[in-house]
């Protein structure tokens, strides 16, 4: 019969130490098992300073260490429980080893106290007298009674873990030549709250940061003026979603407690959705799965992921470029980016007060495109400039309106190549077209 089942209490039992045992480790087993139900990742580090002091002799050595064992049992080091000795390295070869805290499993055949006055034997649990006051009398007074401290030890990786329950704390990049010890300032430990990783909670607070900027950043593209309302529907989807998100991290971040999961689901959930607008395949890559006993490498990728997402600039493919009329029908679009010519399309939408039949085919008649540099030397030679192209409809980067025709700037046509370091287009309109308005898109390919 297992060694967690409960007592039977019956009359004229003689009751023995080994009656409270077996119930105190019925009712541990019975807390631990319907823990387990509820999550199966419920244990690991609240809190963990590991001393830097001691790193410079070879020795590693815990300030502070708070949490919950695999095993159920729990253990605040600073306060209640044994603080373990420190670690001595000897061994050379201790180059990415990881160092747990480690403490012996529950067993039926092994003694659990080790008492004061007996040799040290590494038990899960060191007695300490204790005076303890009765609270439930008026003029109580003090008893020392014996309680158990839970007593783990610090351990390395390469060592035999079979009879303990294990946290790792942190990995041994190298041991210099003085003997000092370099840990890894990236390692992430076995946590049941982020807080006790400070390079988790940073990245947070830096995802809610990130976040802010970049809604704002499209909100300002999107209200911007003259933009028209050209703003693809990926620029308010994006938004939506920093909009979103930037809430649930600000909260995140401000949580007493958060474990490592539920910050590892809201970290896939955002990047999931961000590889939509930052990556070309718009599917999200393979993830690392969690790893709750060394989840650096989920978090890394991750946290590699996002960062590159959220520092990824997206320009819109459509953008408007601003026209000013001149004189004798002239109309000039000034390019500031001359990249542009070579890697994207020109569109020039035109309405005017007459039957749209008679707009297409006039105006590609009656208007002469060709650079600023080079638009009075084709009207005064009457040179033709460059085609227009009749389209059936507007394009779908842009945004619709009603009236306009929509011609594209023939790219492949000989006249193309007088754009070359041109300061910008020039649009010249003969002929009468009544309440005539004009608009220039450049759409990125």
């Amino acid at each position: 019969m297992g060694s967690s089942n409960r007592v039977v209490w019956s009359d004229g039992l003689f009751i023995k130490p080994q009656h409270f045992q077996q119930q105190q480790r019925y009712l541990e087993q019975q807390i631990h098992q319907r823990s387990l139900a509820l999550c199966r990742s419920l244990y690991g580090f609240s809190a963990l300073a590991l001393n830097d002091e001691y790193l410079g002799f070879g020795r590693i050595s815990l300030v502070n260490a708070a949490g919950l064992f695999a095993d159920g049992t729990c253990f605040d080091l600073l306060r209640d429980d044994v603080m373990p000795q420190p670690l001595e390295i000897t061994d050379a070869s201790v180059a990415n080893q990881l160092v747990y805290l480690a403490l012996p499993l529950q067993s039926n055949t092994q003694t659990e106290i080790c008492w004061p006055e007996e040799p040290a034997v590494h038990s899960r649990f060191q007695a300490a007298c204790t005076d303890i006051r009765d609270l439930h009398t008026t003029q109580g007074d003090t008893h020392s009674v014996d309680l158990a401290r839970v007593a783990p030890r610090l351990m390395l990786g390469n060592q035999d873990f079979s009879a303990y329950s294990t946290l790792a704390i942190g990995r041994i990049l190298e041991q210099r030549a003085n003997g000092s010890l370099m840990m890894d300032a990236n390692f992430i430990p076995t946590l049941l709250d982020i807080k006790a990783a400070p390079r988790l909670q940073r990245f947070v607070e830096e995802m809610a940061g990130l976040m802010r900027e970049r809604a704002r950043n499209i909100a300002d593209r999107v209200g911007a003026p003259g933009h028209n309302g050209v703003a693809e529907v990926t620029d308010f989807l994006l938004l939506q979603l920093m909009n979103r998100s930037h809430p649930r991290f600000l909260h995140l971040s401000r949580l007493p407690q958060l474990h490592p999961q539920a910050l590892y689901e809201a970290l896939l959930e955002l990047c999931a959705e961000l590889v939509t607008f930052t990556d070309q395949s718009r599917l999200p890559p393979p993830f690392v799965p969690y790893h709750h006993d060394l989840p650096e490498v989920c978090f890394s990728q991750l946290m590699q992921l996002l960062r590159q997402a959220l520092s990824t600039v997206l320009e819109p493919q459509a953008m408007a470029i601003g026209l000013q009329e001149r004189q004798f029908g002239l109309t000039v679009a000034p390019l500031h980016d001359s990249g542009l010519i070579g890697s994207a399309e020109f569109i020039l939408a035109v309405k005017a007060d007459m039957p749209h039949d008679d707009l297409r085919s006039g105006f590609v008649q009656q208007c002469k495109v060709a650079s600023v540099e080079k638009i009075r030397d084709l009207i005064s030679l009457q040179l033709p400039g460059i085609p227009l192209v009749v389209l059936p409809v507007a394009p779908r980067q842009l945004p619709y309106h009603a009236g306009y025709v929509y011609f594209q700037l023939d790219d492949n046509s000989q006249a193309w190549q007088m754009l070359e370091n041109a300061s910008g287009f020039a649009f010249h309109v003969a002929g009468e077209f009544p309440a005539l308005e004009m608009q220039f898109w450049a759409i990125r390919r």
